[in-house]
């Protein structure tokens, strides 16, 4: 139904959910309502929530749809099925399209690859996994091939190699089975080792990985024993886990949460042959009167994507949403692989590691917030903002003598880099002129203002001093604040922040921990658009050589 003012005066004052779509009928934002005449009409009232996404929403907004339910209860469970089905756009809490990755070795072949994947569905390989972190599955994956020789190269390159290895043979991250066939039974014989990691058998590794270390040091290879040292410290730490419990863990989730301030922590621990492999933070907001409700819609949400769901799920006794959750997890489990949800008692070992866990983390992520949200009203006083930098984009330009010209923006939303919004400009001007260069940037981020991923920023700072901020100020900034950040000079030891309409820098008192947000913000714009400036000017040079070798 169209929104119009008599089908918002007509609504029904009971429990249920609503939906808005866009004028293609595509759903839009699905939420739910004790009453729902007072929640939908609330989306228009002056009063309403001014947030960025909730302002967009509504301008996107061209249809109303709804459906009652007997209770609050029932609506808020109906809420988080159609949120599942139907990935709403601007729905946060119950829409992550984020999937966690693994470790696959494909079996196929005389020399299985190994590499990463977001699905575990293929039954001809076997996977380590997930892992939350990309940083742990390269180091692990960085550490088989490093002592077993496990290629990682497609298919393709692997054939193009076949008469002469490639690099990774040479730097001892492959044994180079492609120009070796005579490799095949020591590579059989190396993938047999990794499969038994793969089921948590990791005591050889252990070992193997000692006696090169001590090799190595034996040897005054140095560099090379302080790498094996640092890959058996991170398996210690990332692996081995020493309990009492009985529990077979050889493919198992164990599930702990904790509230705090109208605040939810989940902890999910990965445990795989034994072993932890990783865990999982969820982190959200309670957003109703049924905490229990909100924390099953998060676990719920995070076994939704089928890739991450395990033969065993353990969650404490006193979860009252068990039968639900065990339905969704049947649902979402693969056909050849049935999970099995068992409830344990508060008391078990297992439980209550997942639940300290969760306590931890967010008992440090308030204090963390906190001292955000202090830093970023700080820098909103000594700067003189129009509202609190809550997200800021930090422009910097990277070139080499005018040639390869590039720009970076990175957003930090609440103190913390958003990478999902980082952008990168290829720039157009002529010549070694920052001043224009900028200029370009910031001019062509403005003119997309409007559009799904480029909302506006509360702050835009500049990489550059008062010449930079100076040249900026002339365009339109749509009401926006604006800002640039010098590095100190020789004599100087605290980076400048200047703003517009004064000469002097920002004083923040020696307040160094506001600062060091505009500081990590402008160091992270210097490193991405040196990348995208390195990339860029690789491929040129790549471009020139086949240009001349074709002459």
């Amino acid at each position: 139904m169209k929104i119009d003012g008599l089908v918002l005066k007509n609504l029904p004052s009971k429990p249920g959910i609503y939906i808005f779509k866009n004028s293609k009928n595509e759903t839009l934002y699905v939420g739910k309502a004790k009453n729902l005449q007072k929640r939908i009409t609330s989306y228009f009232s002056k009063s309403r929530d001014n947030r960025a996404n909730i302002t967009f929403l509504m301008k996107e907004a061209k249809d109303l749809d709804f459906i009652t339910t007997n209770s609050e209860e029932d609506a808020l469970m109906l809420e988080n099925k159609t949120i599942k089905i139907r990935q709403p756009k601007y729905n946060i809490l119950l829409k992550d399209d984020k999937t966690y990755s693994s470790l696959r070795i494909e079996l196929d072949g005389d020399f299985p690859r190994i590499s990463s994947s977001r699905k575990c569905d293929d039954s001809k390989s076997i996977y380590l996994g997930p892992f939350k972190s990309s940083d742990g599955l390269k180091k692990t994956k960085k550490l088989f091939q490093k002592i077993y020789g496990i290629r990682d190269c497609s298919e393709n390159k692997f054939k193009m190699h076949k008469k002469r290895a490639c690099v990774y043979k040479n730097i001892n991250m492959c044994l180079g089975p492609c120009d070796e066939q005579s490799l095949k039974s020591t590579y059989s014989k190396n993938i047999l080792s990794i499969k038994s990691i793969f089921k948590g058998k990791i005591g050889k590794l252990k070992k193997e990985l000692e006696e090169k270390m001590n090799k190595m040091a034996d040897e005054e290879q140095f560099e090379e024993a302080s790498f094996y040292r640092d890959e058996l410290s991170f398996l210690s730490n990332n692996y081995y886990f020493n309990s009492a419990s009985n529990e077979k863990l050889n493919n198992t989730d164990v599930i702990g949460f904790y509230t705090l301030d109208k605040k939810i922590q989940i902890v999910i621990l990965f445990f795989r042959g034994g072993y932890i492999i990783d865990k999982a933070n969820l982190f959200a907001e309670i957003k109703s009167t049924n905490t229990n409700l909100d924390i099953y819609q998060l676990i719920s949400q995070f076994y939704s994507k089928k890739t991450s769901v395990p033969k065993r799920i353990l969650v404490n006794k006193d979860f009252p949403y068990f039968l639900e959750l065990k339905k969704d997890l049947s649902d979402f489990s693969s056909s050849n692989v049935k999970t099995e949800l068992l409830i344990r008692n508060n008391n078990n070992s297992l439980i209550k590691l997942a639940k300290e866990n969760a306590e931890n983390y967010l008992v440090q992520n308030i204090k963390e917030e906190e001292e955000i949200n202090l830093s970023l009203n700080q820098i909103k006083v000594a700067l003189n903002l129009k509202r609190r930098p809550n997200k800021i984009e930090c422009f910097d330009i990277s070139n080499t003598q005018g040639t390869n010209p590039v720009a970076s923006m990175v957003t930090f939303v609440n103190g913390t880099p958003d990478k999902s919004k980082y952008k990168k400009f290829k720039i157009v001007t002529k010549g070694p002129n920052d001043y224009a260069m900028m200029n370009e940037a910031v001019s062509r981020r403005l003119k997309r203002i409007n559009e799904k991923g480029w909302e506006a920023p509360d702050l835009i700072l500049l990489d550059g001093g008062k010449g930079h901020l100076n040249k900026i100020a002339k365009l339109d900034l749509k009401n926006i604040d604006i800002a640039s950040i010098a590095k100190p000079r020789k004599n100087e030891k605290i980076d400048k922040i200047y703003t517009i309409n004064k000469t002097k820098p920002a004083d923040f008192n020696g307040n160094i921990k506001p600062l060091n947000i505009l500081i990590n913000a402008r160091n992270e714009a210097h490193r991405f658009a040196l990348s995208f400036h390195r990339d860029r000017r690789k491929k040129s040079m790549f471009e020139t050589d086949l240009k001349e070798s074709q002459v």
